[in-house]
């Protein structure tokens, strides 16, 4: 085993690679025995996908959060008033959180396509790290403006989440993935194509 992750984003992640020379895996240990894309297809990646979902909605939220507390707090001392009573930096919160909202909806939607084997459900599990991922460094991107350079000073916590919102749009399946596969879908097309002979 390699070195811990230590990157960029999502700090619960504990990636490393694994490597192996010379291991012997018995026919009867073995999972699948050649069909591991579709055993993890059928059953990992849904559940990855739909927890990354949440995660980046997570992240939205507390951005939301903490974009909040910041324009409630932070004053305008010439005008003697917060940012919270500006209006441009309201409406910039405003489209945070209209965003964050889309995305709960978004992943609640999914789980109940799951929950209920709606015929959309592939489909709904295939899109929704796509949409969180994409609406969460949107968020993120937003909440940099109505903050202006506090964002920067880590004891307001927008940086890391700056940081940890962006690394969901690549971390595998990429966003850039997930479209293709949820164009796929759209078409009849199987998710992958036939390996060449």
């Amino acid at each position: 085993m390699g070195a811990r992750f230590d990157g960029l984003g999502l700090r619960g992640n504990a990636s490393s690679p694994v490597s192996g020379a010379g291991v012997v895996v018995p026919a009867g240990a073995r999972l699948g025995d050649g069909a591991g894309l579709v055993i993890a297809m059928a059953t990992a990646l849904p559940t990855f996908l739909v927890l990354n979902a949440a995660l980046s909605r997570g992240i939205m939220e507390a951005l939301v959060a903490e974009a909040g507390a910041h324009l409630a707090r932070s004053r305008l001392q010439h005008l003697d008033q917060t940012l919270a009573e500006q209006p441009v930096p309201r409406a910039a919160l405003a489209r945070l959180r209209i965003r964050t909202d889309g995305v709960r909806a978004f992943l609640r939607d999914t789980l109940v396509a799951i929950g209920t084997v709606r015929d959309d459900a592939t489909l709904r599990v295939l899109e929704v790290k796509a949409v969180a991922a994409e609406a969460a460094a949107e968020v993120a991107d937003g909440a940099l403006r109505p903050c202006c350079g506090a964002v920067f000073r880590k004891e307001l916590g927008i940086e890391r989440l700056f940081r940890d919102a962006l690394a969901a749009r690549v971390m595998a399946p990429t966003t850039d993935t997930l479209h293709d596969f949820v164009g796929r879908t759209c078409l009849g097309l199987p998710l992958f194509d036939p390996p060449c002979a």
